[in-house]
């Protein structure tokens, strides 16, 4: 094993550790821990400097706190790159490594993206078929979460809303919004694939007719 490989292990390691240290401290938040415990400490000071500038740069959505969510998601992002990277090496190969791992965390950003939009379009089901039916709408559009759904969304619902009718008054918008959503994951997807092809394409072939000798 050559000392890239040895890196890659060990930093894989340290950033695979340091993810479960956020996760214990986001668990443990929950539950209000004493401040004053050793255990807890130990947490806030080793996972502070990462969370900390997330709290600062991301603001509260709906009473949510989404600042540990980013920099799980940034140090999961970290980890695959600098582990790629170094299992690549220098040349065209870390830069493939790179490019590949900037595809996947947006891959994934936009996978969440499309399932709250398809939360929001339940939403938007289910408040149509109570109307329908003259029940109470039984949805608490002051609960975080929901206030989370909605105001993450609107972005990309809001500007179809403009040009899309609604279907015997259901507001369709946020199926639309999946459907590019599902067109963009699409073009992800032949990225990735031209990028391994083209990486491939720069490896050696296998000889053929007969034996090279």
């Amino acid at each position: 094993m050559g000392l890239s490989s040895s890196l890659a292990v060990l930093l894989d390691f340290i950033l695979g550790i340091y993810t479960w240290l956020i996760l214990i401290r986001v668990l443990l938040s929950w539950v209000n821990p004493d401040p004053y415990n050793p255990v807890v400490q130990f947490l806030i000071q080793a996972t502070e400097p990462v969370l900390g500038p997330f709290r600062r740069w991301i603001p509260t959505i709906a009473g949510l706190d989404l600042s540990p969510i980013a920099a799980l998601l940034a140090v999961q992002f970290a980890q695959r790159l600098i582990v790629g990277l170094l299992h690549g090496g220098m040349g065209g190969g870390a830069l493939l490594s790179f490019l590949g791992e900037l595809l996947a965390f947006a891959h994934l950003l936009l996978t969440l993206y499309m399932l709250l939009l398809f939360v929001r379009a339940g939403f938007h089901a289910h408040a149509w078929y109570t109307f329908k039916k003259r029940r109470p709408m039984g949805l608490n559009l002051h609960h975080p979460l929901t206030r989370f759904v909605f105001q993450v969304t609107e972005p990309a619902i809001k500007p179809l809303r403009r040009w899309i009718p609604t279907v015997s008054g259901l507001d369709i918008t946020p199926l639309v919004a999946v459907l590019f959503v599902l067109f963009a994951l699409s073009m992800l997807q032949h990225l990735v694939v031209a990028m391994t092809m083209g990486g491939m394409g720069g490896m050696p072939q296998p000889h053929q007719g007969g034996t090279p000798f």
